[in-house]
């Protein structure tokens, strides 16, 4: 049950958070993402890498030029695990 809380979720064609307004994947989605996928990090890859096709694709129909490698370190970079 989610006692109300609203969660971290992409809002399209703008691809920004539905509860806190930053861009999409925010801190809190990224942290839930995180958790959610552990163990599946391929798998959880390929449904960021799907989102920032459609991201990109939104992006395009509002007539913005999306810069690809922006949208590459917003949806995907954050996910490489960390070299200590």
């Amino acid at each position: 049950m989610s006692h109300g809380v609203t969660p971290h979720h992409p809002g399209a064609p703008h691809w920004r958070c539905t509860r806190c307004g930053a861009p999409w994947p925010c801190s809190p989605a990224r942290l839930s993402l995180l958790s959610r996928w552990r163990g599946d990090r391929v798998g959880m890859v390929l449904m960021l890498t799907t989102l920032l096709d459609e991201a990109f694709a939104d992006a395009a129909q509002l007539g913005l030029t999306p810069d690809p490698a922006a949208y590459v370190e917003r949806f995907l970079v954050w996910v490489r695990p960390r070299v200590d």
